[in-house]
């Protein structure tokens, strides 16, 4: 990609189209791909510089992205980016989608598993209960350590890694169903 012009603030970003300035429409999609233009993937370069700014953007407003080619050699390829672009961000979403699943899955499983374990080990705890003698003392306190800790996993899952995926999913979305257009010399 071309040298860009940064959102230099978040006012800025809202009312501004995602700007991709490449030197090619080859550059937009992956150069290793040997299918023809229509059916190749995008760029990881392009593709993650129209995520990363789609996923900063209002979550109402409509997302246009502005595709500038420095040659100016679209030759009635606008089409073909277009849906090439749309395509791209349609199976990021659904990938995103299938992430979310299997890790909201892992988190029953691990939940099923947390409080078995805690249930478990408190419950073991509790037979040992307190003593006086060393010994029993520390692994009273280290099965309960240990029962709690078992519930870390589930936690995690469902208090914090969730959110950034459904945030990636939802920006695919709306990057999929995005307005693409190709203006004839930079906006700003």
């Amino acid at each position: 990609m071309e040298q860009r012009n940064w959102p230099r603030s978040h006012d800025e970003l809202q009312g501004s189209p995602i700007q991709v300035r490449v030197a090619s429409v080859e550059h937009i999609f992956n150069p290793m791909d040997p299918t023809p233009l229509e059916d190749r993937s995008l760029n990881i370069e392009v593709a993650d510089w129209i995520e990363e700014w789609a996923e900063d953007l209002e979550k109402d407003e409509p997302i246009t992205i502005e595709v500038l080619v420095a040659d100016q050699r679209l030759a009635g390829r606008e089409d073909v980016i277009a849906s090439g672009i749309h395509h791209h961000f349609e199976y990021r979403e659904w990938q995103a989608g299938r992430q979310l699943s299997k890790l909201l899955r892992e988190g029953r499983i691990s939940l099923v598993i947390g409080v078995a374990a805690i249930f478990g080990f408190n419950g073991v705890a509790q037979v040992i209960g307190r003593s006086t003698n060393p010994f029993l003392e520390v692994l009273h306190e280290g099965l309960l350590v240990v029962g709690w800790v078992s519930m870390w996993k589930p936690m995690e899952i469902f208090l914090y890694e969730w959110w950034p995926i459904r945030r990636e999913r939802r920006a695919c979305r709306r990057l999929a169903e995005a307005t693409v257009t190709f203006p004839a010399k930079p906006t700003r």
